[in-house]
């Protein structure tokens, strides 16, 4: 009696331990795509759109550098407009926060193949 018990307990703990593996396989990752920071906005799928100011901070201070340096590089901030201009899922995710297209400074490719939009 003592070994079928020992069984059906070993046999359930199995159960058990196999069906929290096939649950967290099968779950699917909670993402939102309208996160919204002080710094960064999530504004479409794959584009976030970053604020020059939220940037001026002790972390962040080398890109805030390199980016005021590029407003005033005329051509620089042309190009990353017409980069812009050319893409309709950009330009979207700038007239859903009513961001004109003046105001982009650089636009990056992020490590997972999205875009960051850089902002005045």
């Amino acid at each position: 009696m003592n070994s079928a018990v020992k069984l059906a307990l070993a046999g359930a703990m199995s159960i058990a331990s196999v069906s929290g593996v096939a649950l967290a396989q099968t779950a699917e990752p909670m993402v939102d795509t309208a996160t919204t920071t002080n710094s960064t906005t999530m504004a479409t799928e794959g584009v976030s759109i970053v604020r020059l100011d939220s940037l001026n901070n002790d972390q962040d201070r080398q890109q805030h550098t390199r980016l005021e340096r590029m407003t005033n590089d005329q051509s620089a901030m042309a190009e990353a407009q017409a980069e812009v201009s050319a893409d309709p899922a950009l330009m979207a995710a700038l007239q859903e926060q009513s961001i004109e297209t003046m105001n982009v400074i650089d636009v990056d490719t992020a490590a997972n193949g999205g875009k960051i939009v850089y902002v005045k």
